[in-house]
């Protein structure tokens, strides 16, 4: 009788699991297992979140007569003892590719090796992986470090139907004892959770998302962070629920034009995916050879106020309050709060990084590493000068009624729109009778964005011209 074992990592699922799929057509028996050492390196949202995932998905398969088993201690030595104990011969599992899920699988797959027993490595999370995408470029060896190209070809290639869904079919006598989630869940997890927030996001928000997606205060995004990040559903699930409401003869042309920028946003997490797996620097070090030098602050007191959201700027500091207080944060509002750290407090962009890799029950390695770089000027934006966002901008724009900043921002609910848009521009007898920039009231700005913003600029083009040209 052929035995293998399933290693879940992060594709908490039954549906649509390249991985399950293949073991449970190669083997007589499956058994289920997850390794407690998957969570070290997760925040305690994402712990908490992971652990009711790894709860709802011991429960589905003991309805079915199976089991998932919870391994503790070193993924290695356990996988091995559990191989052994069970006469398993294969171990299949969704591939990694950076950081240290990858270093992880490598380790395990030396172990199993030196017992004799294979590591079948399957599709991982991506929706194409960076093989299919490298090969259609000349010298694809490295894959695209630019994102349009990467974009075009993305695009330009179609995604498998659903692999049939496959499931563990053997009871292990002695399955370990789930993990306590470590705070309170903010999300629902597990995959009946995700395939209900698909289906209403694919009904209603997906049509409007381009329009309504980017106002913070709107609650019009997917809700599909967390279960993507976890593989509660696949993203090619996702893009095809979405491909198949865009393929309708009734959908609307501006329909279209929402779904195909939640399809780029679903590009961009690949695209950072890809270029992370390519190149082992990139959470250490900017992929822009000439900007890795470049002498960043880690001035902990503006630190401290930008990680409190106390920089005097509301929407930036809504999106900070959110970041700390619900484990989420708008991406439009993210953007601002992620510019102001990197150009008007100067801070190293790996300072930024860490907060959301702390706080966001979304924090994935590749895409933080992508991301902050992009937006601190050193990665794969190739654009002559960094896209400094002006906070105040930002938040007319944005936020034009203050219904954010007022969300997260108590303190200013008092204020009329525009003073609770840029409350530093009250009059200051206006400031005294409203009982302003008291301590125990709203700060004022801790810099002056223009002068912050020049500045910054202005060593940006010193340093790149003396690395070797802008």
């Amino acid at each position: 009788m052929t035995v293998s074992i399933h290693w879940f990592r992060r594709d908490l699922r039954l549906r649509d699991n390249p991985s399950l799929t293949a073991a449970s057509g190669s083997s007589e028996r499956v058994y289920g297992a997850y390794a407690l050492e998957d969570l070290e390196p997760l925040n305690d949202r994402q712990r908490a979140f992971a652990a009711g995932c790894i709860k709802q998905l011991r429960s589905t398969l003991d309805k079915r007569d199976a089991s998932l088993t919870v391994l503790d201690g070193g993924a290695a030595d356990a996988l091995t003892s559990m191989a052994k104990r069970l006469g398993a011969s294969a171990v299949h599992v969704a591939r990694a590719y950076s950081g240290r899920e990858l270093a992880l699988q490598q380790k395990v797959g030396e172990a199993l090796g030196a017992i004799g027993i294979a590591l079948h490595l399957h599709r991982g999370h991506a929706v194409h992986e960076p093989e299919t995408i490298a090969e259609r470029k000349a010298g694809g060896a490295t894959g695209y470090r630019v994102f349009p190209p990467f974009y075009d070809i993305w695009k330009s290639i179609g995604v498998d139907f659903a692999t049939p869904e496959g499931a563990c079919n053997a009871r292990d006598p002695s399955p370990g004892p789930l993990p306590e989630p470590p705070s309170p869940l903010a999300v629902p997890p597990g995959e009946e959770a995700a395939t209900n927030q698909l289906t209403r996001f694919a009904a209603a928000r997906l049509a409007d998302y381009a329009v309504n997606g980017e106002y913070p205060a709107r609650n019009a995004t997917s809700g599909l962070g967390a279960y993507l990040r976890f593989g509660c559903v696949s993203s090619r699930t996702v893009y095809r629920a979405v491909a198949e409401r865009m393929s309708r003869s009734w959908t609307l042309a501006q329909e279209r034009m929402s779904m195909e920028a939640y399809f780029r946003r679903l590009a961009l997490a690949d695209f950072f995916t890809h270029l992370a797996s390519f190149d082992r620097t990139l959470h250490d070090e900017a992929l822009q050879e000439k900007m890795r030098s470049f002498g960043w602050s880690t001035d902990a007191g503006k630190l401290g106020a930008w990680l409190e959201g106390r920089t005097g700027y509301p929407f930036v500091d809504a999106a900070m309050r959110q970041l700390r207080k619900e484990g989420h944060v708008h991406q439009r509002a993210g953007i601002a709060a992620a510019s102001f750290c990197c150009f008007d407090l100067g801070l190293d962009w790996r300072l930024g990084r860490d907060a959301w890799m702390r706080a966001s029950i979304e924090a994935d390695e590749a895409l933080c590493d992508g991301n902050w770089q992009w937006i601190a000027g050193v990665g794969s934006d190739q654009a002559a000068y960094p896209r400094i966002y002006n906070p105040e901008k930002q938040a007319r724009h944005f936020d034009a009624q203050a219904v954010y900043v007022r969300r997260y921002c108590p303190e200013l609910t008092r204020l009329p729109t525009r003073a609770a848009l840029a409350p530093w521009q009250l009059e200051r007898t206006q400031q005294v009778e409203l009982g302003f920039f008291s301590p125990d009231d709203y700060p004022r700005p801790i810099v002056d964005h223009d002068e912050a913003a020049h500045e910054f600029l202005a060593r940006y083009e010193a340093h790149r011209a003396k690395a070797g040209g802008s």
